[in-house]
């Protein structure tokens, strides 16, 4: 499992998702959504995970941090829905995030 070095513990981790690119995304212009919207994400994974085992907590916070969102609350974010699908072993995991603005 993972291994004690006097005070610190250290557990290996999976790398959840492969990075497709090494540049810096802070460079990127990013498009602020000032208006209500929808969160959906949707997971492709090789095993599915339970109906309450997919979370979005880091997925959102990422997005207001990046300036996508002005914050995550319920007056900005109406509503949140999460899908799955499995896929083979050929394909690479992957989740989509979809913001769809409410005008």
């Amino acid at each position: 499992m993972g291994y004690q070095n006097e005070n610190q513990t250290a557990f290996p981790f999976t790398n959840v998702e492969p990075a497709f690119s090494h540049a810096s995304l802070g460079t990127q212009k990013t498009q602020r959504l000032d208006s209500p919207c929808r969160i959906h994400i949707h997971s492709r994974r090789y095993r599915l995970t339970d109906p309450d085992g997919v979370s979005a907590k880091a997925a959102i916070d990422g997005i207001v941090l990046a300036g996508i969102l002005p914050d995550d609350t319920a007056k900005q974010i109406k509503e949140i829905t999460f899908s799955q699908e499995k896929i083979p072993q050929s394909e690479i995991e992957e989740t989509i995030i979809e913001l769809t603005p409410l005008f």
